[in-house]
């Protein structure tokens, strides 16, 4: 992946006069890797022709966000199936709501252009299309309420990749100094954002050392995450 679609998060600069407050020191973040990244898969799909393996006709690109971008619903989220029973979070929440809307897109020969789907979905309708398409079990009990995606799919004969439209991405600026490298000096003191380091001081807490100090920067998190990622994202069991 060439970057990341989350807006950048450092320290703020406020100018002299009190206004034009910019980001500095920011992790690199840029929305316009993300849709250079969006336009390389979807590219990649419209251009595949194995006969026998994944090519246009057999192969589905979906896209969705876990996050609807601060933008304004005016649609109360609405009540869902919790996913387990009688579980609760903070503040007594039980699961039993869905979130704010976000976007998704469905790209495939067997869609006809200009489909807009109306019906309600969230994003167990993912884990619900999958399980019965190839006939798993599903994972919670939200996956079985969850409406499948499969009236997407409506039409009898599939699209040519010729008839599919083609995408130009914005220019992704050129790194001509190499300030955007992650692997650079100047970026290992960058700061990790609030979530990251609740995150990681998290997993820190409950799989290692929970006196071990929470990263609050780029190098500190790398320095954490190569010391005790066995116990992370692996097993301490003895081989």
């Amino acid at each position: 992946m060439k970057g990341a679609a989350h807006p950048p998060y450092g320290d703020l600069r406020v100018g002299d006069n009190g206004e034009g407050a910019t980001v500095t020191n920011a992790a690199v973040s840029d929305v316009r890797a993300g849709e250079q990244l969006l336009h390389e898969l979807y590219t990649a799909l419209r251009s595949a022709a194995s006969p026998t393996g994944s090519n246009t006709t057999n192969t589905s690109m979906l896209i969705t966000f876990d996050e609807h971008g601060g933008t304004y619903d005016h649609v109360p989220p609405p009540s869902a199936v919790p996913p387990g029973t009688g579980e609760t979070s903070e503040m007594g929440f039980a699961f039993d709501r869905l979130g704010c809307r976000v976007p998704a897109v469905l790209i495939s020969a067997w869609t006809a252009p200009n489909t807009i789907l109306n019906d309600p979905k969230h994003h167990s309708s993912l884990v619900s299309t999958l399980s019965r398409q190839h006939g798993l079990s599903p994972l919670t009990a939200r996956d079985v309420d969850a409406p499948n995606m499969f009236d997407a799919i409506n039409l009898t004969t599939p699209r040519s990749a010729a008839q599919w439209p083609q995408t130009t991405p914005a220019d992704v600026p050129i790194d001509n100094d190499g300030e955007l490298d992650p692997k650079a000096e100047a970026n290992k003191t960058k700061k990790l954002s609030n979530p990251a380091q609740g995150l990681l001081g998290l997993l820190i807490a409950k799989f290692s050392d929970p006196s071990a100090p929470v990263p609050d920067s780029y190098e500190d998190a790398y320095d954490a995450l190569t010391e005790l990622g066995g116990g992370l994202f692996g097993t301490t069991d003895p081989a």
